[in-house]
């Protein structure tokens, strides 16, 4: 499972939010949604960034998707070929006479066969038409569905810090004065930080340096964008040459015990020199989260992404 490199502040920092409760003998007390939410979102800085790229990236999908939901789309350019050529034939018994004339003037005379009636080919064409539209409504539901899935997505990177909250920390609701706040049994009391790295410099729960961006999230972010460049010009007809330059940039590793100096004291703040580890949280209540973890782009839409560059490079030129 893709895991983010944890520092040692955040790590101490996730430490005294899941395990501090237990040493202290309160272990069915619920860590503070608030606080949750600082801890998260300072672990998770770097990687909120990625929103506004992703949030392009996430339109320019849809885009794709409205024009492979229209009249060019693949299924139906391939899907009715067969009702084409049942047209053009149509066409050709309805001026047999001339194209008849031109054939025998060519040709000589040809072997003409008395098979089929027109009303079998009425009834052929109809079948044809009908599978047709059963074909076409499929992949408008499938169209549909993926729209609805990007959408949803597009603010996938600054609603992880709730939804890891919510789900696998199972923190309290925020006016609860008797969750775990980082010293006991109370209140929470500052207030949420912002989303991304440059809204973290006063964070106090999770020491983080402003000033030194991860940089595996700043080649993502660039690779978010020439990926969006690069659907914004098939999406236009021109020619993309795709690549796949996704790395394997997540890390592993195990976890670790709670240091002596995080419970019953906030961290300090003299910056740390000692170089960022990764480490798995611990499961609670059934449930787990890896460091707060976050996947890598969901797989399926890689391959929706990958099917987009295709299809759109060949069908609105």
């Amino acid at each position: 499972v893709p895991q983010v490199s944890l520092s040692h502040e955040c790590t101490r920092a996730i430490m005294k939010l899941m395990y501090c409760p237990h040493c202290r003998g309160m272990s069915s007390v619920k860590p503070c949604n608030n606080y949750c939410l600082n801890v998260v979102k300072g672990c998770l800085a770097n990687q909120a960034d990625l929103n506004t790229e992703w949030k392009y990236l996430m339109d320019s999908l849809v885009v794709v998707a409205d024009r492979i939901d229209g009249t060019y789309n693949v299924d139906t350019v391939i899907g009715t070929i067969h009702m084409r050529i049942a047209e053009a034939i149509s066409n050709l018994q309805e001026n047999k006479d001339s194209i008849t004339a031109k054939v025998f003037q060519g040709c000589g005379n040809p072997k003409i066969s008395t098979k089929g009636s027109s009303s079998e080919d009425k009834k052929r064409r109809g079948k044809v038409a009908l599978e047709a539209k059963s074909s076409a409504q499929a992949l408008e539901l499938l169209v549909l569905d993926a729209k609805g899935n990007l959408t949803a997505l597009k603010t996938y990177w600054i609603t992880l810090p709730g939804t890891l909250c919510s789900k696998k920390v199972m923190a309290s609701s925020a006016a609860d004065d008797k969750c775990w706040n980082g010293m006991t049994k109370g209140s929470y009391l500052p207030e949420v930080m912002g989303d991304g790295l440059a809204n973290q410099i006063n964070n106090p729960e999770v020491e983080v340096d402003i000033t030194k961006p991860d940089m595996t999230i700043r080649q993502q972010i660039m690779q978010l964008k020439i990926m969006t460049n690069r659907l914004g010009n098939a999406n236009i007809g021109n020619d993309v040459d795709f690549q796949d330059a996704s790395d394997d940039m997540s890390g592993s590793g195990s976890g670790d015990s709670c240091p002596d100096d995080v419970c019953g004291k906030r961290l300090s703040k003299s910056p740390s020199t000692r170089q960022p580890e990764t480490h798995a949280i611990p499961k609670q209540s059934g449930h787990g989260i890896n460091g707060a973890s976050s996947r890598s782009l969901p797989s399926a839409f890689l391959l929706l992404l990958s099917v987009a560059f295709t299809a759109a490079q060949h069908l609105w030129r």
